[in-house]
């Protein structure tokens, strides 16, 4: 059972079950659910997803949030401020590089030196498909990799994947050429027949002489 649904009126022992004391019970039963419903209010790190951006920027500042911006999105401010003190003991190794990588731009895996034929003691960030990541902020990317990396390794390069849609059109055509060659011949003992058709017509014409008034 859970605290707050424990109801003192609903246990009272037998020598106390009656009428005036069970109604005082409930009254104290009523006055702690409220009391239940206050505490939520004044719980600010559980109730972090339901803060609004003011309240996040202050426990930004709070946590000593690395790489922490008021420009990027409200979901993304509560993932770091939530993330913060698991970070902050995980601080210079590859996976937390690559986490908030991939929690401010989406993207981006980090690959060691042996992992790619590099130099020792590099590294490289690669797979970022994000199209948050332009060249405005590319700097803040790298400032961001080297708040959270650990001193004695260096960032080799940084690599971008970036997917176009095209449209491919493949066409044909058939084309048949038949070719026939018609020799001369002789022609003998033809008989064409043929319909004649005879016609005749009048032709009537009067002529008028139209002179002027005298």
């Amino acid at each position: 059972m859970k605290q707050e649904e424990y109801r003192i009126a609903d246990h009272l022992p037998e020598s106390l079950n009656r009428d005036n004391l069970r109604e005082l019970a409930e009254l104290i039963d009523e006055k702690m659910a409220e009391i239940n419903r206050m505490s939520e209010l004044v719980s600010i790190y559980p109730r972090i997803d339901k803060l609004s951006s003011n309240l996040v920027d202050a426990l930004a500042v709070q946590f000593h949030v690395d790489y922490y911006d008021k420009g990027l999105p409200l979901d993304t401010r509560r993932s770091l401020v939530k993330n913060s003190m698991r970070l902050h003991l995980r601080k210079g190794t590859k996976g937390v590089v690559q986490e908030m990588v991939q929690t401010i731009f989406a993207s981006g895996v980090v690959q060691e030196w042996y992992e790619y034929g590099g130099d020792p003691y590099y590294f490289r960030v690669g797979l970022m498909t994000s199209m948050r990541i332009t060249p405005d902020n590319l700097n803040l990317l790298v400032k961001l990799i080297n708040l959270v990396k650990n001193v004695r390794s260096w960032l080799d390069e940084l690599d971008f994947k970036r997917e176009a849609t095209a449209m491919q059109y493949v066409g044909g055509a058939i084309h048949t050429n038949v070719k026939y060659e018609i020799l001369p011949t002789d022609i003998k003992d033809v008989s064409i027949p043929s319909i004649r058709y005879a016609g005749g017509g009048i032709y009537h014409h009067v002529a008028y002489e139209v002179y002027p008034k005298a």
